[in-house]
């Protein structure tokens, strides 16, 4: 029925089946949850390559997507001081930004089933298998690729890589009416301990505000470094989380895990290509995606792997995860530094949000 399966509606999911059907493929993205859905994250297309790939791939962001255009990002460390990174960021709900992928990547004819549990993919020989339910009805379907874009507790990642070991970091979001009594234009990442993590973000969005990370180590941190700013014992709106982090960093730089087995291919968070610096997935998971895509077209015109293809198309990517983890450690080093500390977390940050690769 398909020539490609994508596994996941988010940004990463949208673009590979868009592209895929923009040459010719039938592709089909199955989601578990009902569409529109939300997801535990800022919403912010944080990096430069991010905003280039969205307005190239599906067009201006609209109107009623954007809450607003952010003026940059505010890095905190309590008791040392603020950096404020100067930068345009269009900040959204991800309900609302993915819902809009969605719809650009079914006008390409992409067909799309929500509401679709998968449960086992195999993706060795010429035909992949996806073994799902929907609507209480088991079903098993054949494609010649599958793509993984389910995040970072990825089904298809566990199904090809079954003996692999991986640990997950949480983070937490509570949403809150009104502002603080801080500048309204701002994200504000603080960094309580001075540690780089646990860390948690303040997110301006509309008529609420939202406080995402590391919300229950840091619970009286969160109180009493925001009591001053209006911050008291009022109740959220709501609070959620989720797992945000798949911690493959290791077993990708030691090659034993890659992010492409036989027929199937992972993007995005579910392959660990996620900017370790600022914790954006959103750019890495359309740029993977569409090259999951392209690799694809490559691969049937040539007959040739295209795990290895993708391997080879994802390298630059590769290469600057390891600059980023690298600067990480760097920030680790520094951070309790004084001073000293806002400069390195400063041009770490500018540079990460600058980068045209990453």
């Amino acid at each position: 029925m398909f020539d490609v399966i994508v596994i996941g509606a988010g940004p990463g999911g949208s673009a590979a089946a868009k592209r895929c059907a923009e040459q010719g493929l039938r592709a089909l993205i199955l989601e578990k949850r009902m569409l529109p859905r939300d997801k535990v994250c800022s919403g912010m297309l944080l990096s430069r390559l991010a905003k280039v790939l969205v307005e190239k791939e599906f067009g201006q962001l609209p109107r009623e997507v954007v809450l607003a255009n952010l003026s940059g990002l505010v890095l905190w460390v309590p008791n040392v001081g603020q950096h404020k990174v100067v930068v345009d960021i269009p900040i959204t709900w991800r309900k609302d930004l993915d819902y809009w992928m969605n719809q650009r990547a079914r006008e390409k004819g992409v067909e799309i089933w929500d509401g679709t549990m998968v449960k086992e993919i195999s993706a060795n020989g010429d035909k992949c298998k996806v073994k799902l339910k929907k609507a209480g009805v088991q079903q098993e379907l054949e494609a010649r690729f599958v793509i993984g874009a389910d995040g970072p507790n990825s089904v298809t990642r566990k199904s090809l890589f079954p003996e692999l070991q991986v640990s997950y970091t949480t983070a937490q979001r509570e949403c809150y009416q009104g502002s603080l009594s801080l500048p309204k234009d701002y994200s504000y990442i603080v960094f309580p301990l001075q540690q780089y993590r646990p860390n948690f973000w303040i997110n301006p969005k509309g008529d609420c505000f939202t406080l995402e990370g590391g919300l229950r180590e840091l619970k009286g941190e969160v109180r009493s470094i925001l009591a001053v700013y209006g911050f008291g014992e009022q109740k959220p709106l709501w609070k959620d989380g989720c797992i945000n982090r798949a911690l493959l960093y290791k077993h990708l730089s030691s090659g034993s895990f890659s992010p492409a087995k036989g027929n199937g291919l992972l993007v995005g968070d579910a392959a660990g290509l996620k900017n370790p610096l600022n914790g954006e997935g959103i750019h890495t998971a359309l740029k993977s995606g569409l090259l999951a895509a392209e690799s694809i077209a490559k691969a049937i015109k040539t007959e040739k792997s295209v795990s290895k293809i993708y391997l080879d198309e994802i390298s630059p990517l590769m290469e600057d995860l390891h600059l980023n983890y690298a600067k990480v450690e760097k920030i680790k080093e520094q951070i309790n530094k004084g001073p000293q500390t806002l400069n390195v977390l400063g041009e770490a940050f500018e540079e990460s949000i600058e980068s045209i690769n990453f």
